[in-house]
């Protein structure tokens, strides 16, 4: 999946999390999306995703970057992005 719009809202984000848009294009480069109970999607770093990016990344950038997600809306604009806090479902 191709990084499309980037609402205010999930720019905001990014700059109070400390999230690069170079991390935001890797997730939608190669993270793995789940759908979302608003209709959305969930895209997120999967173990397979973690492994590529330990390929191009150095260690302290995967450790940053390795619990981040973004939620989209059905039209695939980026709503909003943070940091994974806990593992839910056993989606890791």
């Amino acid at each position: 999946m191709k990084l499309g719009i980037v609402s205010s809202h999930a720019r905001m984000s990014m700059k109070r999390r400390g999230i690069p848009p170079q991390a935001l294009e890797k997730l939608f480069a190669y993270g793995r999306g789940a759908h979302a109970p608003h209709g959305g999607r969930v895209k997120y770093f999967s173990s397979v995703g973690r492994a590529v990016l330990s390929k191009s990344l150095p260690a302290s950038q995967i450790d940053l970057w390795a619990d981040m997600y973004a939620v989209l809306d059905p039209q695939n604009e980026v709503i909003t992005v943070g940091y994974r806090t806990g593992c839910q479902g056993g989606q890791r």
